[in-house]
């Protein structure tokens, strides 16, 4: 049986990793791209820990996932930010309408429900 988002949840969305982009600084940047629920493709750039299955060095392209929160849900479409992820002067989250039906669960916390030793 399928687990059940919902709102406030945390998910992982897929995503492909299509190349890397400099080694340094370590672990390297990556180039991942995504498209939207209605067909708009995104590319998103970061660290190679801030995506799934990425610490090794992978053949690309290749799979991977982006970890994110369900911020709202409208039917079968889920309105998601990311975790790691973010872009301008003060620093938004970057935010997705995409098919609630690809996302997937995790196991991880969003960093705001980390505790801090």
């Amino acid at each position: 049986m399928e687990p059940i988002l919902g709102t406030g949840d945390g998910c992982e969305l897929p995503a492909i990793a299509v190349c890397l982009l400099t080694d340094d600084p370590q672990p390297g940047i990556v180039l991942v791209e995504l498209v939207d629920a209605h067909g708009r493709p995104h590319q998103l750039v970061g660290k190679t820990a801030y995506f799934d299955g990425l610490h090794t060095a992978p053949k690309y392209p290749c799979p991977t996932s982006v970890e994110c929160t369900i911020e709202d849900i409208n039917g079968d479409i889920a309105t998601v930010s990311t975790w790691w992820l973010s872009g301008g002067p003060d620093h938004p989250r970057f935010v997705f309408d995409v098919r609630l039906d690809i996302l997937g669960p995790t196991d991880r916390l969003p960093p705001s429900s980390r505790s801090v030793s």
